[in-house]
């Protein structure tokens, strides 16, 4: 096992109280418990970072959908087609109580 490396910190008394306290409930030492909450806090933001790029993806990949959707519509051969489709797509955003802005999802 490596040894641990000292990180100091400075904190007032209340809060060094409170640690005291918190570690004492879970029956483990102050370190222990500042030890296991900083672990905590870094593979959270991992995963908030790895969720964002995630969202991000998806979104690429929905709005490149969208355009290439719209586009097929727009060139079939029934002209009506891209317009219902529009129409359908409002009356969904309708009942499922989300508001279907202009520009969004090929609603124009």
């Amino acid at each position: 096992m490596t040894r641990p490396i000292c990180l100091q910190v400075y904190i007032s008394s209340e809060l060094s109280s409170l640690i005291r306290k918190a570690a004492k409930a879970k029956g483990i030492s102050m370190s222990e418990w500042v030890r296991s909450l900083l672990a905590n806090a870094c593979a959270e933001e991992e995963l908030t970072s790895r969720f964002s790029a995630t969202v991000e993806r998806i979104s690429r990949q929905s709005v490149f959908l969208m355009v290439g959707v719209d586009a097929l519509l727009a060139g079939h051969a029934d002209h009506g087609l891209r317009e219902r489709a529009h129409q359908a797509y409002a009356r969904k955003c309708k009942e499922i109580g989300v508001a279907g802005a202009t520009g969004e999802g090929g609603v124009s």
